[in-house]
């Protein structure tokens, strides 16, 4: 097992003393690797908590037909749901390079499966002349129970990003409203368990996409129906 650990401080006087303790492990001749993440607080005063990851994949994973796979249950919310077909960009199916095109981010409901995690993927079946790769990402719903897709496809940013989070999109006031924010009392802390895998050709795709097949049959529909629903 190859591991490092290290630890990143977020502190201000009269304000927040937080530590988040990183350490990732890697077993050698694996094609993947887990994040293992405490965040501390190590100050005096209570502080709420809100977690996200924003892991960004670009070519080759993400190329010209590239396909999102996830559980996804719904899609409560879009930045842009007032215009989902403006830019002919679904979620499900990613185009290649586009000039002056605008961040698309949505918010799907994820389910899980019967040890309650989350697996979701980017993977594209045409690299290498059609020996296939992916990537993926795992993470526990008790600690990641909301998910985001980010699509930034402007030329020379090309990215989608797979962002799993403590909390619903619209941020801090809401989380509040519905009695969902993090509090962290002196010496609390929250831990989080992360596994990244490559997916090393078709048929390790296709059995990550039965695997997310069994879990939940994600829509087919490019453009879902934004649901507004809260769970």
């Amino acid at each position: 097992m190859l591991w490092c650990e290290g630890v990143v401080q977020q502190s201000a006087v009269f304000g927040e003393d937080l530590h988040l303790v990183r350490r990732i492990e890697a077993r050698v001749g694996d094609h993947g690797f887990t994040l293992h993440d405490r965040v501390v607080n190590h100050g005096f005063y209570r502080t709420p908590h809100m977690f996200c990851y924003h892991i960004n994949a670009g070519h080759p994973v993400l190329d010209e037909g590239s396909r999102y796979i996830a559980p996804i249950r719904h899609t409560p919310w879009a930045a842009h749901a007032d215009a989902l077909r403006k830019q002919s960009v679904g979620y499900r199916t990613q185009p290649g390079p586009q000039a002056d095109f605008h961040e698309q981010v949505y918010e799907h409901a994820m389910a899980a499966d019967a040890q309650g995690r989350i697996p979701v993927a980017l993977v594209n079946e045409g690299f290498d002349g059609g020996r296939g790769i992916g990537l993926a990402v795992e993470v526990n719903r008790d600690e990641f129970p909301c998910q985001f897709q980010w699509q930034n496809y402007q030329r020379g940013q090309y990215a989608m990003g797979i962002e799993p989070s403590t909390n619903h999109v619209l941020g801090k006031p809401f989380a509040r409203e519905r009695g969902e924010l993090i509090w962290l009392e002196h010496g609390d802390e929250r831990r989080y368990t992360t596994r990244f895998s490559v997916l090393d050709g078709r048929g390790e795709i296709a059995a990550f996409e039965e695997r997310v097949r069994a879990i939940c049959a994600q829509p087919a529909d490019e453009y879902p129906a934004i649901t507004g629903r809260w769970d």
